[in-house]
């Protein structure tokens, strides 16, 4: 073999070498920004450019933090069937409510940015309990896990409380990876006191919300950064992205859910709304918030979303207290 045709190989072998580390480089870059670990220092300080943090001058918002900060709560903590601990805040209702709210909070979030909702629901005379979701605040693991994983703690969450309480009732609520991570509960075998669930702008599967965020927010094409990024999530989580899907799970719901989007959701699109609503086998409900960007509903229309909340709550329940 001549000396210039090894120079040549040697170069090729190097290219190659340098491509593929690019290649995998950028599937282990979108994974770590994607799903590593999301504790904040101070969960009273919204992530940078989130919706808290633009929104902070929201009344609804502002009420929310202050009912959280002054009204009694309890942390809990649990071990989930991997033995890992799960953390969250109960609050107790003083009406003596055999009615609880599990209330999922979104991708990057903690349990308190959930409290305005949470105060709705007590208001109602309901207890409450906000976990924080795997690899978010307190709760134990080492990466996100986009409500896959998190579905299997959230059964872990009701069966504690039905194991105090066999005859409690049980609302799941979730908004974004919390809507998404409701979903993917009711396709569990889910024990008879869970009567509803309400979804509020979840994605229609973790593949679909990465592949989508690939284009429009890092401008990559996916297959560039996808496969990559979902084989490193199958080593350490345990799961293909196209594993974790809502479509599937929602087949095999016997749990009335009503489903709320945003129209002018940016972040998880509306058209996540129809196939997921479609595929739900149980009774359902949908209701598009005209107006509402990602997560908003809520905070921006917030008399017309629990109009339609109370509504949907009152086919399962006697009586809704404000």
């Amino acid at each position: 073999m001549s000396y210039e045709l090894q120079q040549a190989l040697i170069i090729a072998a190097v290219a190659v070498g340098v491509l593929l580390i690019l290649y995998f480089g950028l599937g282990a870059l979108f994974f770590f920004i994607a799903l590593g670990n999301k504790k904040r220092p101070d969960p009273t300080v919204p992530c940078k450019d989130s919706l808290f943090e633009r929104n902070a001058d929201n009344e609804n918002l502002i009420a929310g933090y202050k009912w959280y900060d002054t009204t009694y709560h309890q942390e809990v903590v649990i071990k989930n069937r991997k033995g890992e601990n799960l953390h969250g805040v109960e609050f107790l209702n003083p009406s003596n409510s055999n009615t609880w709210v599990v209330c999922l909070h979104g991708w990057t979030n903690v349990n308190r940015e959930m409290s305005s909702y949470a105060m709705e629901f007590y208001k109602r005379g309901f207890n409450v309990l906000l976990p924080d979701l795997r690899g978010h605040n307190n709760s134990e693991h080492k990466f996100v896990t986009m409500g896959w994983k998190d579905r299997l703690d959230v059964v872990d969450w009701i069966n504690n409380i039905a194991k105090h309480n066999p005859k409690v009732k049980i609302i799941i609520h979730g908004v974004s990876m919390g809507g998404a991570t409701t979903m993917m509960t009711t396709g569990e075998e889910l024990p008879e006191n869970v009567v509803l669930a309400i979804e509020d702008c979840g994605f229609v599967g973790v593949k679909e919300i990465f592949t989508d965020r690939c284009k429009r927010k890092y401008h990559l094409p996916p297959k560039l950064v996808m496969p990559q990024a979902s084989l490193i999530n199958k080593l350490v989580n345990g799961f293909f992205f196209g594993q974790a899907n809502c479509i599937k799970q929602l087949k095999k719901s016997k749990t009335p859910t009503l489903f709320i989007h945003g129209d002018k959701d940016d972040f998880v699109l509306l058209e996540n709304l129809e196939p997921v609503y479609n595929a739900c086998a149980a009774e359902k409900e949908k209701y598009i918030v005209r107006g509402a960007e990602h997560a908003l509903s809520s905070h921006w229309f917030h008399e017309e979303y629990w109009q339609v909340v109370d509504n949907f709550l009152k086919k399962y329940f006697d009586v809704v207290e404000r």
